[in-house]
């Protein structure tokens, strides 16, 4: 059985899923996926630390036996607090979500502070709900969307969201700002409805929260959600800027090969200009993730 064989690997040391995988050899990357987060689920493995990818610049969790794994998050506990494990939401996943999530991992604040967290668009987002229990006893997550068939926990608009001046210390808007404005009830597009919804989140940001943004970054198309080029992407980061002091960090990811991987934005740039196309239920070949910190 699979997960026997990995428990038995796992036993004599910990690995990441290629290390197992070259090991078991006789079974595919998705099954080995799914043996794991059965793993996990059942708490009979755990991640026991990180591995940075050179080849994707991505962070791979390394994993081992759970009663092995109190020693390994003491030495992690000397650098801060552990940190949200999201590759057991990601099973069979193939889309932006890969590298969003995993930027949200890495950029989440820590679950040692006492803090109120929004997320925009989470609909029924397992995301939002990982998030929510990685904080119980800490944070008060709330969720939001505009959508009548969400189970969120405020039906809002977050152009004009209703909360009060710097109330949160942490704004999550992943897959979201890019279709907020479109396709709205009325058949009239608010052309500058992302400009206005990031204006809106620094509005609720205390001093020295931060935003964590993705947005779909490629050739613009009429579509019924925008995707930013260079010259879009600099607007949006423009028009939080005349308002706000903020530290603004990009990172930019792109699909090539069967695999998501970290790209400069020259390279994000060039496979625009090739009008490479992407599958169906991607937003785009290249996204682009962004962390905002208001001063």
């Amino acid at each position: 059985m699979l997960e026997d064989t990995i428990v038995s690997l796992l036993a004599k040391s910990p690995a990441d899923q290629y290390s197992l995988y070259r090991q078991i050899g006789d079974t595919s990357m998705s099954k080995l996926l799914k043996a794991i987060c059965a793993l996990q689920q059942r708490k009979i493995i755990r991640v026991a630390k990180y591995r940075k990818s050179k080849r994707a610049g991505l962070e791979v969790p390394i994993y081992s036996l759970s009663q092995s794994s109190t020693a390994n998050n003491n030495s992690r506990g000397k650098r801060g607090a552990k940190r949200l494990d999201i590759h057991n939401l990601l099973v069979g996943v193939t889309s932006e979500r890969l590298v969003e999530y995993e930027f949200v991992a890495r950029y989440l604040m820590s679950p040692r502070r006492q803090a109120a967290i929004l997320d925009i668009g989470s609909a029924s987002s397992i995301l939002a709900k990982a998030i929510n229990e990685f904080g119980k006893g800490k944070w008060q997550v709330f969720r939001i969307d505009i959508a009548e068939e969400s189970d969120c926990d405020i039906r809002m608009d977050a152009r004009m969201s209703g909360f009060r001046k710097e109330v949160f210390s942490q704004v999550i808007c992943i897959s979201t700002i890019e279709h907020i404005g479109i396709g709205i009830s009325s058949g009239d597009d608010d052309e500058d409805g992302d400009l206005k919804t990031v204006k809106e989140i620094l509005r609720i940001l205390k001093k020295g929260g931060s935003a964590i943004i993705s947005v779909p970054y490629g050739k613009i198309k009429k579509l019924n959600y925008r995707v930013y080029d260079r010259h879009a992407l600099s607007r949006l980061v423009a028009a939080i800027n005349n308002g706000f002091s903020i530290a603004a960090k990009k990172e930019f990811y792109c699909y090539y090969a069967g695999r998501w991987k970290r790209c400069r934005q020259v390279t994000a740039d060039r496979m625009i200009a090739e009008d490479m196309q992407a599958p169906l239920h991607f937003h785009s070949m290249t996204c682009a993730c962004i962390l905002l910190r208001k001063r």
